[in-house]
């Protein structure tokens, strides 16, 4: 399925909801025992987004993930840009960003693709 440039826009307009966008600020402390951090601190920031193409099963071979879908985040008005491994609530649910693409127009980001997972 393709898009015109200003579709996935007009999604957030027209069906979009006000979500909390929680960065990561500080990372915490690295235990090598299992492999995870934990602590650290977090910003949130409230922004507004859509969520589309709900997947639930095998991706590929070998990656079974669950709750995969896409976010569609304006980016005007936020103050910061979304990354891997931010996380976004309000839903119902709490996701992890795994890939980010920012859209440009004029040299401007105007909104973030995201691929999210439970």
């Amino acid at each position: 399925m393709s898009f015109r440039s200003f579709d996935p826009y007009d999604m957030i307009r027209d069906f979009g909801k006000e979500v909390t966008l929680h960065k990561q600020t500080t990372d915490g402390t690295y235990d090598p025992a299992t492999g995870t951090l934990s602590g650290g601190a977090t910003t949130d920031y409230t922004a507004f987004a859509y969520f589309y193409n709900f997947e639930v099963g095998i991706q590929g071979e070998t990656d079974l993930r669950r709750g995969t879908r896409k976010c569609v985040i304006s980016a005007l008005g936020l103050a910061v840009a979304p990354d891997d491994g931010d996380t976004i609530s309000g839903f119902g649910d709490t996701v992890h960003i795994v890939r980010v693409t920012t859209h440009y127009s004029n040299g401007l980001a105007v909104m973030y693709t995201c691929e999210v997972a439970e």
